[in-house]
């Protein structure tokens, strides 16, 4: 039995399904590594279509105006992947969020580093290039390393300044003595998959995916982060009359096939154990 099995891919590809039928086989936990997820009273839009009588854990942690950081997500799920592993059950991560994954088969130095709030907020009002020219100055191999889009991306930026001064020794985390296994599913034709995530848009609508909306957006700014996920923005321009009702759906689902180009190029750079699911 391996002690930790991650079921990983794309939007729309049945993880959830494939996560659960593994664990009917064995004693096992279930893990969500979906970061759009950890949000609570966020149900309808972000897909948390669990059975409602099996235990999920890395779900609803925070409140949709607060952020949630890896190192979060990762100290709410590690006791009970630790207390599953010591009592031999099996752990299924199941999941579309890579860093997530990562966090949980190669772990990452960085998440031990925690968030300088006084030194955020001295970073907040410098441009892009002045926070260059910071990451420059104290740490330039770590600039040189990152990619284009991150040394453009300020919260990656001010996270690796905040990361290179905190002076903190980095180490990763082993969790059990065998290597995870990583598998994977993905669809061979993208259109086939764009036709699912079409038909899922449709049904969290016909859920409640608008009433959902309005009722946080009651609660909460449309400013907050969580707001702008997939979904909510469109349901939002919608709400706004920015977008006819068919238009809305039709930038939600570009969205989501826009993801799903990130998700690939992520985990095409992981070992995965891919099953094409066109014909599943």
């Amino acid at each position: 039995m391996d002690q930790i099995i991650c079921v990983v891919g794309s939007t729309a590809t049945g993880k959830t399904k494939k996560a659960l039928e593994l664990a009917s086989t064995h004693s096992s936990i279930l893990v969500s590594a979906d970061s759009r997820q950890v949000f609570e009273g966020m149900d309808i839009v972000p897909g948390k279509d669990h059975p409602k009588d099996i235990p999920v854990y890395g779900i609803d942690l925070v409140n949709p105006d607060e952020s949630c950081s890896v190192s979060i997500w990762y100290d709410a799920v590690i006791p009970h992947i630790s207390e599953a592993i010591e009592t031999g059950k099996q752990v299924i991560v199941v999941g579309g969020t890579g860093l997530y994954v990562k966090a949980i088969t190669d772990g990452i130095e960085t998440m031990s580093v925690p968030i300088n709030h006084n030194l955020r907020k001295e970073l907040e009002s410098l441009s892009i290039i002045e926070l260059q020219t910071k990451l420059m100055s104290v740490d330039n191999s770590k600039f040189e390393s990152m990619n284009h889009s991150d040394q453009l991306n300020p919260r990656r930026l001010v996270r690796a300044i905040e990361i290179s001064m905190s002076g903190q020794t980095l180490q990763r985390t082993v969790l059990c003595k065998t290597e995870p296994k990583i598998i994977g599913l993905k669809y061979n034709d993208s259109n086939i998959q764009k036709a699912q995530i079409h038909s899922r848009v449709l049904s969290r609508l016909d859920l409640g995916a608008v009433e959902e909306t309005k009722i946080l957006l009651k609660q909460y700014s449309e400013g907050v982060q969580s707001m702008s996920a997939i979904g909510y923005k469109s349901i939002i321009k919608y709400l706004k009359n920015e977008l006819t009702k068919d238009e809305m759906i039709e930038a939600w689902v570009h969205d989501e096939m826009a993801y799903v180009k990130r998700q690939m190029t992520w985990f095409h750079k992981v070992p995965v154990i891919w099953y094409d699911v066109d014909t599943i």
